[in-house]
């Protein structure tokens, strides 16, 4: 009998190791199991972050304004800053000084004109890169002020000839000449702090345009 008992204690003792060995290995292997997950979760959220870095980068860019040189053509329309050129119709345009004048030429003997506002007197100077010889009129120069356009005044223009300027009026310019030019706009004091751009189009009918930005005017 005492036999018999040994042998069951013997046996108990196989089987409890056996179990509880088993339980150390499925723990094991969920600790395992738990870790890599973690691991992978972490990989994961970097990956996402990254993705969302790239992709907020990607609309930055794509949200920053695009320039398109300083050639106007049918799909550009240059705006570019005081000190710089734009070319419309093969003519390169550029802004040399701006003045603001309530009176010009001299008004004692009548040979001068007194603005309505005040005169915006804009000397500029031309280069032609056309093949053949050009007209020149200010028809194709605007004085833009906000949503507003004002045409060169004519009798801005005749004073600015009896005060010894030399303004574009059918003014001849041959290929790879350069010549200078003042253009006279009458416009209301009250938009002399405002936003301004000279407007150049084409010779002609043409749509294409640019517009060099002038400096803040004030009396």
């Amino acid at each position: 009998m005492k036999k018999y008992l040994a042998g069951g204690f013997v046996l108990l003792m196989i089987i409890g190791a056996a179990t509880g060995g088993g339980s150390k290995k499925t723990s094991g292997g969920t600790a395992s199991d738990s870790g890599t997950a973690t691991q992978s979760q972490k990989a994961s959220n970097a990956a996402g972050s990254k993705a969302s870095a790239s992709g907020s980068s990607a609309v930055s860019l794509a949200d920053k304004p695009k320039t398109c040189g300083i050639k106007a053509t049918d799909d550009c329309t240059p705006h570019v800053g005081r000190s710089h050129k734009v070319r419309v119709d093969a003519l390169v345009w550029n802004v040399k000084s701006v003045r603001v004048a309530k009176t010009l030429g001299d008004t004692t003997y009548g040979l001068g004109e007194k603005a309505d506002g005040e005169f915006v007197v804009v000397k500029l100077g031309v280069t032609s890169k056309r093949d053949e010889s050009a007209t020149l009129t200010d028809d194709v120069m605007h004085l833009n002020i906000g949503d507003k356009t004002y045409s060169a005044d004519s009798d801005g223009t005749i004073a600015a000839m009896g005060a010894g300027q030399q303004p574009f009026w059918f003014e001849d310019i041959g290929p790879d000449s350069h010549t200078t030019g003042t253009v006279v706009f009458d416009v209301p004091k009250s938009k002399l702090g405002h936003k301004m751009e000279m407007k150049f189009t084409e010779l002609g009918f043409g749509s294409t345009k640019g517009y060099i930005r002038l400096p803040s005017l004030a009396v």
